[in-house]
């Protein structure tokens, strides 16, 4: 079975043997798929298994009131979150802007340990500060190669704000389909996903089949999310994906998420723009656009981005 794409990016940076030849690897499987798996070292094996064998199961284990602390002000899907469809055994808890400096991380930890938990909140604030890190090569990485000036890259990577999301994968509800979250595009700008040991991730190829994402140590998975679509002006898709565990396991994942600062406007990035690219979405707002994602009515069309904000609104399609 074909695997998606695995770059080393370990001690690859700008400018160094190396990058090139990652930069076009990342690239053709982020145009191909959506998505990229990346060799990184995030965080070393044993604070890894600290954080998914002991503190996350921990986490987990608290009464439901103890983790419905976890709540936040800024969107939709923030804070802790339970599940929303029936076929869905899984829940997480989220701290928004986890790179701060300013104690988010430790008031994120004090929710679930009053006592406090040190060991914890310094694994949290490494880890959020590495795939900050990582997630800004692998955007650097893809523009530059599409032919986006560096300044407007880093204009791009300066307005992002980001989550850092716990989750926990009961054993599937359906011991038929193995499937815990059903298949879907993130509406965000891009997300990167750190299994372990457990399989469970799976990503959708054009042809519709489903490759697995297998939960190598020491690799992360960076998917484009629907705002990445937008800014790529459609070269590279949003990344189609699943939770399915035929071991019928729970399983662990960290999610970090990639959002656009509140009130902000996404849009195609001009030199993304040309005679063989014309521009195929209008200018958005993407609380709007998520308002009109579980609307009503944006639930009857397989690709409510285009029809929200496509410029030919003529091919809009439903799933109706």
């Amino acid at each position: 079975m074909m695997d998606i794409t695995k770059v080393d990016l370990r001690g690859v940076e700008p400018g160094t043997p190396g990058w090139e030849e990652a930069r076009a690897a990342v690239t053709s499987s982020m145009v191909a798929y959506g998505c990229v798996v990346v060799a990184y070292d995030a965080l070393s094996p044993e604070l890894e298994r600290l954080l998914f064998d002991r503190a996350m199961p921990e986490l987990f284990a608290l009464p439901l009131e103890t983790k419905q602390r976890n709540v936040s002000t800024k969107g939709h899907f923030r804070g802790y979150l339970g599940p929303r469809y029936e076929a869905m055994n899984w829940e997480s808890v989220s701290v928004d802007d986890p790179t701060s400096e300013e104690g988010n991380v430790n008031d994120f930890s004090s929710l679930f340990w009053p006592q406090g938990n040190s060991e914890f909140r310094e694994i949290m604030l490494l880890f959020a500060k590495n795939l900050l890190k990582l997630k800004e090569t692998v955007e650097t990485m893809i523009l530059e190669s599409l032919g986006v000036r560096e300044e407007n890259i880093e204009t791009h990577l300066s307005s992002r704000s980001h989550t850092l999301r716990l989750s926990r994968y009961g054993v599937p509800l359906d011991a038929d389909s193995c499937v815990s979250m059903m298949a879907h595009r993130d509406f965000n700008m891009s997300t990167m996903i750190v299994q372990h040991d457990v399989e469970g991730l799976e990503v959708q190829a054009k042809d519709g089949s489903w490759l697995p994402v297998r939960p190598e140590p020491g690799t992360i998975t960076f998917q484009a999310g629907e705002l990445f679509r937008v800014v790529t002006n459609g070269r590279v898709p949003a990344c189609v994906h699943r939770v399915r565990t035929p071991s019928n396991r729970e399983r662990f994942a960290v999610v970090f998420g990639s959002w656009n600062i509140k009130g902000a406007v996404v849009r195609a990035m001009d030199e993304l723009i040309d005679g063989d690219h014309p521009l195929l979405f209008n200018p958005c707002r993407p609380d709007e656009y998520v308002e009109f994602l579980y609307s009503e009515e944006g639930r009857k069309f397989s690709d409510p981005l285009q029809a929200f904000c496509g410029v030919d609104v003529g091919s809009r399609s439903t799933t109706e």
